[in-house]
């Protein structure tokens, strides 16, 4: 089951005998995105709903064709609506919005579980008096919505996603005893099943899509990897030889992989953690040198980031496309660039060193790019 908007423009349209392009004039649109709509390419934007069932005089669930469950390109969209809508409107009206789909499409779990991933990446966006508050609030929202997922669904893979996300939103609402109880106290070993999909696709003879299969797990084990340094630098603050070793191996598998190109929030988010890590340990100029290398990072990268293979991962894109949400970020990555510059800019970590001027540099630098975004 799936909405049926396209074809339901379409019969409006014709029943009010209107063009394309009148209805385009109407809403403010391109006569070349109603056509989209009307053949199912693309979908309206959230925004644009209500204005379209107004004029239609239907309600909104009747312009939708309303079904209780979504197909994955449906999902993509409405999550990837919801999310730029941060940027156009309040963040009460986005608020009301989320939790309107979220009744409305109670029952479609993959919807559900990515609503509260959506809740959960957006905590400092939604409405509260504080961040503490607001923590609280959405991340036991979110939690909600994956215990929702985990005792309703049917589909293993669903309710093993539901519940480590479950255990996710209890760590961020510090509740070590609940996380450990619910993923134990030792990581489970790794099946590797992508050997097997692969496997089983040459003996098929499609060796294309073993090929495909392979590299879809070799960019997700590369990315993991990566987070697993980043997280691993902060608990050896106390061992800086380690320490050290984690960084340079850190930075080898980024140039190996080219993850400035690849993946540049993986790569900053470890530079981040290094030039952290470096200032506790009163390093000053080794953080320097990352904090350096994070803001060439920063200045490279495109905004907004969407995920893509290169040259060596060249069968990647229908793995991306069949993701959850498909190759966006679950977070809108003007925000990452925003929060990363924020995390760096006039912190008193790197204010009062010996080498004052050096770190001067960088903040002008972080800050003219902050300002440029703003000027978007």
């Amino acid at each position: 089951m799936r909405m049926n908007i396209g074809s339901i423009i379409t019969e409006k349209r014709k029943e009010k005998k209107i063009t394309q392009q009148e209805l385009a004039d109407f809403i403010g649109g391109s006569k070349a995105s109603v056509s989209k709509w009307e053949i199912g390419r693309t979908y309206p934007d959230i925004t644009s709903l209500p204005l379209l069932a107004a004029y239609f005089n239907v309600s909104i669930d009747s312009l939708l064709g309303y079904e209780s469950q979504l197909n994955q390109k449906e999902i993509q969209h409405i999550y990837a609506s919801l999310k730029d809508s941060f940027e156009t409107k309040p963040a009460e009206e986005v608020l009301v919005s989320i939790r309107s789909f979220i009744r409305r499409y109670y029952s479609c779990y993959p919807f559900i579980l990515q609503m509260g991933l959506l809740i959960m990446n957006h905590v400092d966006r939604l409405p509260g008096k504080s961040e503490e508050e607001r923590m609280q609030r959405y991340m036991n929202e979110a939690k909600d919505l994956f215990i929702h997922v985990r005792t309703q669904a049917k589909d293993p893979d669903l309710i093993t996603k539901a519940f480590k996300l479950e255990a996710y939103s209890l760590f961020t609402l510090k509740e070590a005893d609940q996380v450990l109880e619910i993923l134990g106290e030792y990581p489970p070993g790794i099946f590797p099943v992508e050997s097997l999909i692969s496997g089983a696709f040459q003996m098929k003879g499609e060796t294309d899509r073993a090929i495909s299969t392979l590299q879809s797990a070799l960019f997700q084990y590369i990315i993991v990897v990566m987070s697993a340094f980043t997280n691993y630098l902060q608990v050896l603050i106390h061992a800086p030889e380690k320490f050290k070793e984690t960084v340079q191996r850190g930075q080898a598998l980024a140039e190996t992989f080219d993850l400035t190109s690849l993946h540049p929030v993986a790569l900053m988010n470890f530079q981040l953690s290094a030039a952290f890590g470096h200032a506790q340990m009163k390093e000053e100029h080794e953080a320097l040198s990352m904090l350096e290398e994070f803001t060439e990072v920063i200045k490279e990268t495109s905004f907004p980031i969407v995920l893509h293979g290169d040259d060596y991962f060249d069968q990647v894109d229908d793995w991306f496309n069949n993701l959850d949400i498909g190759n966006q970020m679950p977070r809108d990555s003007r925000l990452v660039k925003e929060n990363f510059i924020n995390a760096v800019v006039d912190n008193p970590l790197f204010l009062n060193g010996q080498e004052q001027e050096r770190f001067e540099q960088i903040n002008r630098k972080l800050k003219n790019l902050l300002e440029c975004e703003g000027e978007k």
